[in-house]
Formats: C-alpha cells, structure tokens, sequence
C-alpha cells in the first residue's frame, strides 16, 4: 500500500470518475487506474464497482476511506512540519469549532501569534469528534471543544465557563419576560451546546421537536440576525453580538437554573514545549475575560 494509492483511491471515491480524478491528480487515467488495481491487489479487496458512467465505492472501499484519510492528513502534516522546520522554531495545529473560533478564540491566537513568531500555526475547525480524533491520529496538537472526550491518552482542562443567554434581533417584538417552557410556542430556532446544555434544556422544556435545528453556529447566529426567531446563545458569542448592536438579551425564566456552558482545552498528554506555551497563554486569557 503506497501513499500515491491511497490518493487515488480518494479521489476517485470522491469525483466516481477516472478520468477527473487523473485530472486532479494531473496524471493520466492509465495511472489512475494501475493504482486502483495496484492498491486492490494489496488488499485482496475489490474497493470499485465500475459500470459504464461511475464507479461507486464497495463495502470494503467504504471501510477503507476514513482510514485512507487519516493516513494521507498524517502523511502531508508530516511533510508540512519538516518544511517548517528550516523557518520556525516549532509549529502547531489548533482545532476547534467555528463559534470558538469566531467569537472567542481569534482574538487570542492573533496575540499568541504575536508574542510567539518562531511557532508557525495552522487552524482546523470541526465537530468536538473531528477534533478528537485527530489529536489521537497526530495530525492536530492542540483542540478547544464543548464535549470533552474521556481517553486515556489526552488531557482535559477546564477552559471557559459562560452564563446562558436568550437573544433576538435588536428590533424584537418581545417586551415580557419569557418562559422557556412555552418555547413551543414561540419563534424558537434551537441548537445543542454540549452535554451539560442539553440535560437543562430537556428538563426544562421536554424532549421537543423544533420546526429549525440547526447544528453549526455561523448558521444559527445568521438566523438570528434575520428574522424574528429567539435563540439561546453561550455568553462569548452573545456579548460580542449584542455590543455590536446586532442582537439583544431578553428576560427569561426556567424551572431549573440554567448551567454554565464549558469548553475544554484538550491535548496528547505527550505534550511538547509549543503545547506548553499556548496551554499556559490560554489559561491567563480565560483568566483575563
């Protein structure tokens, strides 16, 4: 199994075409197709049915793929640190998820970046999982998450603990204090931020089903902006919002008091020195906010 089999594989599982995955390769499709054969042979696995216009994935190539992009990440990361080793002193790759990136992060990797300009760095955003498992694959150093993981190889610490807030466009309509076991019945636009999140939420208002769920944060917040829906928002996101006069706080009571929403700093327990110097700047930001 060679790196440059493992490139085709994944092309050609993402285009279904030969010859666009030669394309993008900038190959021919001859060699496209040696590899395919090459890598299936090694394997003993057919990984593409092929007809006359696609090719789709076999069960075994369905197995193969998430495993194939792992190995090519570490691979091109890998090659990408011995790069920077003849500019930077060390380097480091952030994950995390794009409401910490947006409204709590940027302004302190900017400062980090700053005080530290011999560490080269490189930003991922995803899911908490995404960010979890590519610490355990070595591809990232460093992750911010909602969902701290419980594995024996990574450290978890404590980052930022902030309040619950309901908001709405700054031109709402609503002018009494809400409760929030009536959500149904309200323009209500409804997004999970994390375990701790959820058990309050259900026991506040049930397990309900809500006309618009969104998972992704950028999205959510756009909603907000514009129309008239209600959202319930961490307190980084929903403070530097509302100062910039886009959204509003409203009043709003629940039966059960509102928990703190926590993010999580997570890295391998190997940790190097550049690991250290962003933990430790961290830390001091969390303290200063």
């Amino acid at each position: 199994m060679e790196i440059q089999q493992l490139r085709a594989f994944l092309s050609v599982a993402q285009t279904k075409n030969f010859t666009k995955s030669a394309d993008l390769l900038y190959v021919s499709q001859s060699t496209i197709t040696m590899r395919i054969k090459a890598l299936e042979h090694s394997l003993g696995k057919m990984l593409f049915d092929r007809d006359n216009r696609q090719v789709h994935l076999t069960a075994a190539g369905k197995e193969l793929l998430d495993y194939a992009k792992r190995i090519v990440e570490l691979v091109d990361e890998g090659a990408r640190k011995l790069k920077l080793e003849e500019r930077f002193d060390s380097s480091l790759v952030v994950g995390s998820l794009h409401s910490l990136w947006d409204y709590l992060l940027f302004p302190i990797m900017k400062d980090f970046q700053i005080k530290y300009p011999k560490t080269a760095l490189r930003f991922i955003t995803g899911h908490s999982w995404d960010i979890v498992q590519h610490i355990l694959d070595g591809v990232i150093d460093f992750g911010v998450v909602y969902i701290p993981p419980s594995h024996p190889e990574i450290e978890v610490v404590n980052f930022k603990s902030e309040e619950i807030k309901l908001v709405a466009r700054a031109d709402n309509n609503f002018t009494e204090e809400i409760d929030l076991s009536n959500l149904t019945a309200l323009p209500y636009i409804h997004m999970e931020w994390g375990p701790g999140y959820k058990l309050w939420f259900e026991e506040c208002v049930g397990k309900q089903v809500f006309a618009l769920q969104v998972d992704h944060a950028s999205l959510y917040i756009h909603y907000l902006q514009s129309d008239n829906f209600i959202g319930l928002l961490p307190s980084a996101i929903a403070n530097t919002l509302i100062q910039g006069g886009e959204l509003t706080e409203l009043r709003y009571r629940s039966k059960v008091k509102a928990p703190f929403i926590q993010s999580y700093i997570i890295y391998p327990k190997r940790k190097h020195e550049a690991v250290k110097s962003l933990l430790d700047y961290m830390m001091q930001a969390a303290d200063r906010m």
